[in-house]
């Protein structure tokens, strides 16, 4: 049987995207160049504007755009971060205009950097769905949910989707698509829907800090004025498991967020989240809060885990049909990389589309889809080394334990981490593979090796902790340097 056609612009066809995520808004904006029309499926009724939905439990906490995620996403939509920032979203440079404080001592605040933009996840994905909305062929089917795959009889295509309303007032109908996508995030049923289809079960690897949240919004005061415009105090890992970041978003507010692993959990009552605020590695944060006004309630959020659904692994696939986003590889989202690492997934999905179009007949994907999820592995293979690394700092992470080669490259990274207090250029690479726009490769550059031997050596002994390691310039000190 004839396959119907999945091509280029002008383009012709349907695709479905299975969930209004971030991953799902960005897969939605590649295929619209690629078919007529795309619709996305999602269980909750969008909002006009900038406000919290039940679909993203998160949504309440602190959330950034690293360098290279912005990025993506003005290639995608062309102007987006002035848009963003128009809305109310807050730039700033990162380190440059930033507080922060590693283990080792607080990085030297004269490196380059690039610039970081904060703002409430409400506020993003709503400038993201107003772009998408305005494209033609785009359409969202809200209050609905995808209950499974409708595929040939042998189940090696996939050829729609069957789906109903949430509250249960109409039965099921099938949707015909030429492509399936499902960024349905955590919650994702791809598993169960390949199982019903014949499809084996496949490897799948979680790493787990026990890592919790609590977040806060604050008014920020009248005439405030200070020389940054965000803190971030990173864990002390393994011997202070906490967090906190004060970011600045729209509305002159600041999101409040505190983080603790391995259990050590942040309260979500008045006083147990002061007195967790109280211990993080410094007291800036609470110091800079303290008479400013709480406009929101506390807000706690767990399920932090690192997990990663090995589909590139699998025998058999069925064609097309893709996941990406959170539903493949959610991270711990501490790190900031689960909006960036979406537009990563999508701009892998137009590559293998435009691919396949170079070298096969219009409409036909065969082998498309195994072939985007071992590229998309090999794309995730860095983020997922950086989070899970950091988590298993933690003696009581589960999943998976910390080797010699692990442990050794603890060792280094501290070491990295001790001269960017001192070293604007080690800094200037830390910032930039901190904001995924060179991979981790990059702390193994010479210059970036001799650096860390200096550090090491000014300890006096070798640095298997940063203990002993020379004390670390204020923030103000640092400044003064940067002003001369």
């Amino acid at each position: 049987m004839t396959e119907a056609p999945v091509a280029h612009e002008p383009g012709t066809g349907h695709a479905v995207v299975i969930g209004a995520s971030m991953a799902g808004l960005l897969a939605a904006r590649v295929l619209a160049g690629h078919v007529d029309r795309v619709t996305v499926v999602e269980r909750d009724v969008l909002p006009d504007g900038a406000e919290q939905r039940k679909g993203v439990p998160q949504g309440r906490q602190v959330h950034v755009l690293l360098a290279r995620g912005i990025a993506a996403l003005d290639r995608l939509f062309p102007g987006f971060s002035r848009e963003l920032v128009a809305a109310g979203a807050v730039p700033f440079r990162f380190p440059g205009e930033a507080l922060v404080l590693t283990k080792a001592g607080w990085v030297d605040r004269r490196a380059p950097g690039w610039t970081m933009t904060s703002a409430s996840r409400p506020l993003i994905e709503a400038t993201l769905r107003r772009r998408l909305l305005q494209l033609p062929g785009v359409a969202v089917l809200g209050g609905s949910e995808v209950i499974a795959l409708s595929a040939s009889d042998d189940g090696r295509v996939v050829r729609g989707v069957s789906v109903r309303g949430i509250d249960g007032g109409e039965d099921a109908r099938s949707v015909d698509a030429d492509l399936v996508v499902d960024a349905s995030g955590r919650g994702s049923r791809t598993l169960h829907w390949l199982a019903d289809l014949g499809y084996p079960e496949t490897e799948r690897t979680q790493v787990d800090s026990q890592m919790a949240y609590a977040s806060r919004l604050y008014r920020i005061p009248e005439g405030f004025a200070a020389d940054w415009q965000a803190v971030m105090v990173m864990a002390q890992a393994p011997r202070n498991p906490r967090s906190g970041y004060l970011l600045p978003i729209e509305g002159g507010r600041w999101i409040l967020g505190l983080m603790g692993a391995a259990g050590q959990h942040p309260a979500t009552d008045e006083a147990g989240f002061t007195a967790f605020m109280r211990e993080l590695a410094s007291p800036v944060i609470a110091d800079t809060i303290a008479d400013a006004e709480p406009v929101s309630d506390i807000r706690g959020h767990r399920g932090t885990a690192n997990r990663l659904v090995h589909y590139e692994r699998m025998p058999r696939w069925p064609e097309r049909f893709v996941a990406l986003g959170d539903a493949v590889c959610a991270f711990n989202p501490v790190y900031g990389q689960g909006m960036t690492t979406a537009a990563i997934a999508a701009q892998t999905l137009d590559e293998c589309l435009q691919a396949q179009r170079r070298w096969r007949l219009v409409g036909d994907l065969e082998g498309m889809a195994r072939r985007f999820h071992r590229e998309l592995a090999r794309r995730n293979r860095d983020p997922w080394m950086l989070s899970t690394g950091e988590d298993l700092r933690y003696p009581t992470t589960t999943g998976m334990t910390a080797g010699r080669i692990l442990r050794a490259q603890h060792r280094y990274l501290d070491r990295i981490e001790a001269a960017s207090t001192r070293d604007p250029a080690v800094g200037d690479v830390y910032a930039r593979a901190f904001g995924m726009l060179e991979r981790p490769t990059t702390l193994f550059r010479p210059r970036v090796v001799a650096a860390a031997i200096r550090a090491g050596r000014a300890a006096g002994r070798p640095a298997t902790t940063t203990a002993g390691l020379p004390t670390p310039r204020t923030p103000a000190e640092q400044q003064q340097e940067v002003r001369a």
